[in-house]
């Protein structure tokens, strides 16, 4: 007792009232109940937190950097440029992801359209916010002439307007065609042919009669000279390779009906 009582006197007095009220049952009751009401207004709140902490999130992430696109890469171009394809793309350094997300097939498909030289074009997001455009083209398989310039030719059927002045090397050059039509329907006959005979032809001129006016003459790269029909020397012309190898000399080959040769004279 003697010691209990020399501690209390040595107390001051708040830490004496703190020491009644710390043993008083009811106080006790109240802390345990005011406890109990934080933690049920705690959880009650939660998913008002949650929801104020995701969109400070998603705020923040618009914000930054990050919800844009940092870089685009172009791969599978040729003839088209990197500087052309950048200006027609939809998507561009800096452009919102929100943008981009489930729109790639459609930005492609527009993206085709703006040259008709892009066969195919596909555009994917890797690493989160860089873009890669991998591009396809239809090859080259001709040229035509007119007004001192070399159209080109495309797989597709397609002649662009744009002309060049040195055609590239190992392409037939079609010539003297002035008809849209018989042009057109000669295109399409000559995408017909297999690409190694295609190779071996120089030239393919518009060579009317008054008994055939959709006569076309081939002149080929071993000499030889090929007289033919529009309409159907894209499948004759198949035959050509086994024609030249029983010929002796330089030989004009007609095709116009059914097929026969006779040696070049100089007459």
């Amino acid at each position: 007792m003697g010691k209990k009582n020399d501690n209390q006197a040595n107390m001051t007095p708040w830490q004496q009232a703190n020491q009644h009220v710390g043993q008083d049952p009811v106080t006790k009751q109240k802390r345990h109940f005011l406890k109990a009401y934080q933690r049920h207004n705690l959880k009650k709140m939660s998913p008002l937190i949650l929801l104020a902490l995701l969109i400070i999130a998603v705020m923040g992430f618009f914000i930054s950097p990050y919800s844009r696109v940092s870089s685009v890469r172009i791969t599978g171009n040729e003839i088209v440029s990197i500087k052309q394809i950048k200006h027609y793309s939809p998507i561009k350094k800096g452009t919102p992801l929100i943008s981009v997300w489930g729109k790639t097939e459609k930005m492609a498909a527009e993206l085709k359209k703006r040259s008709q030289r892009m066969q195919s074009v596909e555009i994917k997001l890797l690493h989160f916010n860089q873009v890669t455009i991998k591009v396809a083209e239809y090859p080259t398989i001709g040229y035509l002439y007119g007004n001192g310039g070399y159209q080109p030719i495309l797989k597709s059927g397609v002649i662009i307007k744009d002309k060049v002045l040195n055609p590239r090397a190992g392409f037939p050059i079609l010539k003297k065609f002035h008809n849209a039509k018989r042009l057109r329907r000669t295109v399409q006959q000559y995408r017909r042919i297999d690409p190694p005979v295609r190779a071996s032809i120089g030239t393919i001129s518009y060579s009317p009669t008054k008994s055939n006016p959709d006569r076309v003459f081939l002149h080929m790269h071993d000499g030889n000279r090929v007289y033919a029909s529009i309409d159907s020397f894209g499948d004759k012309m198949d035959y050509y390779p086994s024609i030249n190898s029983k010929l002796k000399v330089k030989s004009i080959i007609n095709l116009e009906v059914g097929a026969y040769s006779y040696p070049i004279t100089k007459k």
